[in-house]
This record gives C-alpha cells, sequence and structure tokens, in this order.
C-alpha cells in the first residue's frame, strides 16, 4: 500500500476507532518519546504503522482523536538522515493536497519554533477537497521538520463539520522542545 493511503488510513482509524465526545476538551498531550507537545480537544490515542517515506521504508507514529466531527492527528516519522528531510517534506505536502483530491486556499510559511528553519515545504496548508464518495471536505495541515525528525499536524472534517477556529488552535498549539 502506498505511504499516503496509509498515512491516510492511520487518520481515518484514529478518527474511528478512538472517538470522542462532541464537546472540545482541551488538554496539553503528544506522542510518547517524542518531545513535542500539542493541545488536542480530545485525549488522543496513538498507532505506529510501516510507510516509505522520501525512499525509506521505517515507522510512522499517528496521534489523535476525534471530536465534534473532526479528526486532530500528529504524524511523526524519524529519518534518521538529514538529507532525506526536505524530500520528505515535499513528499508528505504533494500527498496532503492529494489524499483528498484537494485544492490549496492559503499556503504561508510553518511558524513552529525550534523546527528546522528554511525548509522550503515546512508549511501551513489550507485545504478543500473531497472525500472517496465526494463529499467535500476541509484540512487543515501544517508540515515541519526537527533534525532527522518530519512532522504532519493535521485536521480533517466534512465542509460542514469544519470549524476553522479549532483547527487554528490545534496548529498553532505546536510546542516543539517543550520538554526542555
Amino acid at each position: 500500500m502506498r505511504r499516503a493511503a496509509r498515512i491516510a488510513l492511520g487518520v481515518a482509524l484514529i478518527g474511528s476507532l478512538w472517538a470522542c465526545s462532541p464537546a472540545l476538551d482541551w488538554r496539553e498531550a503528544g506522542p510518547h518519546g517524542v518531545d513535542i507537545l500539542l493541545q488536542y480537544p480530545c485525549k488522543p490515542q496513538s498507532v505506529t504503522q510501516p510507510v516509505v517515506l522520501a525512499g525509506k521504508r521505517l515507522d510512522m507514529s499517528m496521534t489523535g482523536c476525534e471530536a465534534s466531527h473532526m479528526t486532530f492527528a500528529l504524524a511523526h516519522a524519524d529519518l534518521g538522515d538529514a538529507s532525506l528531510v526536505a524530500p520528505a517534506l515535499a513528499e508528505l505536502r504533494r500527498d496532503a493536497v492529494a489524499n483528498v483530491r484537494g485544492q490549496v486556499l492559503q499556503a504561508r510559511p510553518a511558524q513552529v519554533r525550534h523546527a528546522t528553519p528554511g525548509q522550503a515545504d515546512a508549511v501551513e496548508l489550507d485545504l478543500a477537497g473531497q472525500a472517496p464518495g465526494g463529499a467535500a471536505l476541509r484540512e487543515h495541515v501544517v508540515l515541519f521538520s526537527q533534525g532527522t525528525q518530519v512532522f504532519q499536524a493535521t485536521v480533517l472534517a466534512s465542509q460542514a463539520d469544519y470549524r476553522e477556529d479549532a483547527a487554528h488552535t490545534f496548529a498553532s498549539s505546536v510546542q516543539l522542545g517543550a520538554a526542555n
């Protein structure tokens, strides 16, 4: 299975397996063993799955949950090789758009403190797209890196359920180096 499809499947699994109450009950959390925290509106759970990213087979972890019919997730992988980071971010960016057959509504440089500076594909994207059945979707994605690690913070929902305020709260809450 293609890496992009596995990431999409992982985000869908998080949303379907660990659905939370509809209320947005914000709390600080992050994946085990990674120096990053985010504000999740529900209790996140984690899954790890093998993927191919920038031509390298590795494990990618996804930590996320669903609240108010929106999925909030952080995907993370350590490439172990700094030369693979830029190609991995570019691939994640292409796949984020392609996975929802999307159109970029807005793109801007990612503003994540302690992230590796100067990565062309370290971006924050607002996307409009379609689910496999054709329903309108909205997605907010933040792509960034630190050292040999790449991250993708994503909020995904149907057009009707998407809350821009919640997506931006999640995206702007990223704290790399939170334990320092």
